[in-house]
């Protein structure tokens, strides 16, 4: 497989991996509709290509991993059920994401803010660069996350530490992020030669095993009834996006 440049998404595979690429640098790789889909696409390749043993996920350019959803694209939803539909499209592909029976890698390359970190907590493991900007500041905005991001932090986080991050919407420095063992490792600057080289020590034994561990997590995620979880957390997010507190948020964000 050589290089594939969707509109949004970039992919290619490299050694025994597929490399994603969020593809927006012009709005810090902001999710959009388009993007929603053609991220389904590419986790769909990696889940179906028996060649294929991970994905790795990471943001285009120098600035940013991803900036959340594209509020230029999303401050025309105003109703609960306007909300909802984008708010469940988007969480289904964290779902997609979160249950991909092979492992996954994001590679957090510059900032990573509200449903960046959604995206971000759906990746089996997490690499920073030394200097990105972290954060779920949903609660600034007058909601919460909205894509399942809370919850897949709940279970993946100290609870303690899961609603701190949560509920002051304060922006995370990296070592703290490694401290709270959300991210596995910092970095100051890699290739994909270096990533793959990170990432090799989690796949390089028999996929069969390697997988069967994962579908362990997936089971537990199952009995606990995780993915109904994330859509209250959608519904929830809806109820508040169409309050005045998120619109007029909004508002001033746009106006800025």
């Amino acid at each position: 497989m050589g290089g594939e440049v969707l509109s949004v998404i970039k992919y290619e595979r490299l050694g025994e991996c597929l490399f994603v690429t969020l593809h927006r640098p012009e709005v810090r790789n902001a999710v959009n509709f388009e993007m929603m889909d053609q991220l389904a696409e590419a986790i769909s390749l990696a889940g179906k290509d028996r060649a294929i043993k991970a994905l790795i996920l990471t943001g285009s350019g120098e600035e940013a991993f991803c900036s959340g959803g594209d509020l230029g694209e999303f401050h025309r939803l105003h109703t609960y059920e306007e909300a909802r539909y984008m708010l469940l499209k988007m969480s289904k592909v964290l779902v997609q994401l979160a249950f991909l029976p092979k492992p996954s890698f994001c590679f957090i390359n510059g900032a990573a803010v509200g449903g960046g970190m959604e995206l971000a907590a759906a990746c089996d493991f997490r690499f920073a660069k030394e200097d990105a900007r972290l954060g779920f500041i949903q609660v600034r905005q007058a909601i919460t996350t909205g894509w399942g991001g809370g919850s897949l932090l709940l279970e993946k986080l100290d609870s303690q530490k899961a609603l701190e991050w949560l509920m002051c919407g304060r922006f995370i420095t990296v070592g703290e992020a490694v401290q709270s063992r959300f991210i596995q490792a910092a970095y100051k600057s890699v290739t994909k030669e270096e990533i793959l080289e990170m990432v090799n020590p989690y796949i390089k034994n028999a996929p069969e095993a390697v997988m069967a561990y994962k579908e362990m997590l997936i089971r537990k995620w199952k009995s606990s009834g995780l993915p109904d979880r994330m859509e209250l957390e959608v519904d929830r997010c809806a109820v508040l996006w169409e309050k005045p507190a998120h619109l007029e948020a909004v508002s001033r964000f746009l106006a800025k």
